[in-house]
């Protein structure tokens, strides 16, 4: 489950595509929805005028966005997270923060709501600043994931192999895995337990098959990519995505949330084992 909130674009149905996509595709017409929404939001800040916050969230992201075009493989995958994380935001913004209210009525703790307006308020703000509020089409997410792949960024090749339903065979899991081990990069680590059960086959072989299979066998993986360095904080996005989508708005980590949502201890103790396997297969 907590796999599928994280991609959370890859179980959603597609808004109409529009131009700007990665890779020198044929452009498309911005659809009258996007264009609605992109006026709207131009209209919204002129008449408000724009504050300090704002004007570096929009700097932010075009520099992102600068870089990506540049052909930096690592900006481009971050550019694809950052559309999918405002994807189910700049969809319908109004009814995102309409949407809240249900939200709120699931949760009984002060400081849990707090955080869910905390959390609501900042990404609404963030993806205000991603080309002006527009609808994002998935055709940015899943073009850029595809460029950065290319590009040869590995946590972005696992996306895109997960977007366009690939199934490995036994010899390319292998090779697969084996480059994710060998790679001491966490973003890949931590697109691995999002995308393991989208790509692997179950009778993957190698040093790591019995971490591939099994209830927890993602979560672990996302784990280990925590500890190694990936955002996985109280105020990351992932954290923010998690609180959003399954009101999982708790100021916790990441790991602390997955623990104490486990049914007992050995489910606990079994996710400790894979993840310190994991982490000394990386560490050869």
């Amino acid at each position: 489950m907590v796999a599928a909130v994280v991609g959370v674009a890859l179980w959603w149905n597609a808004p109409a595509t529009r131009g700007g996509a990665p890779g020198g595709k044929a452009k498309v017409a911005p659809s009258a929805v996007a264009a609605e929404v992109r006026a709207n939001a131009t209209e919204s800040r002129t008449s408000r005028g724009v504050g300090p916050a704002e004007v570096d969230r929009v700097k932010t992201f075009e520099d992102l966005k600068q870089r990506a075009k540049a052909g930096d493989a690592v900006a481009q995958r971050l550019l694809a997270d950052t559309y999918e994380g405002c994807y189910f935001v700049n969809i319908d913004r109004d009814k995102f923060m309409g949407s809240l209210d249900f939200n709120k009525q699931m949760i009984r703790a002060p400081a849990q709501l707090s955080v869910l307006e905390q959390v609501a308020d900042e990404r609404f703000a963030q993806c205000g600043a991603v080309d002006g509020g527009a609808i994002v089409p998935m055709q940015l997410i899943t073009g850029w994931y595809a460029q950065a792949a290319e590009n040869g960024d590995l946590a972005a090749r696992l996306m895109d192999n997960a977007f366009k339903r690939k199934r490995l065979d036994t010899a390319e899991a292998a090779e697969q895995l084996e480059q994710v081990l060998g790679s001491n990069d966490a973003a890949a680590v931590f697109a691995m337990g999002t995308t393991l059960h989208s790509n692997y086959p179950a009778s993957a072989g190698g040093p790591a098959a019995g971490l591939m299979t099994g209830e927890h066998a993602g979560d672990a993986w996302m784990v280990a990519g925590c500890r190694m360095g990936y955002d996985c904080g109280p105020s990351g996005d992932l954290m923010g995505t998690l609180c959003l989508l399954q009101n999982a708005c708790t100021g916790e980590d990441f790991e602390a949330y997955l623990k104490r949502a486990m049914m007992n201890e050995a489910e606990r103790r079994d996710l400790e084992r894979r993840v310190t396997e994991i982490l000394r297969l990386i560490e050869g």
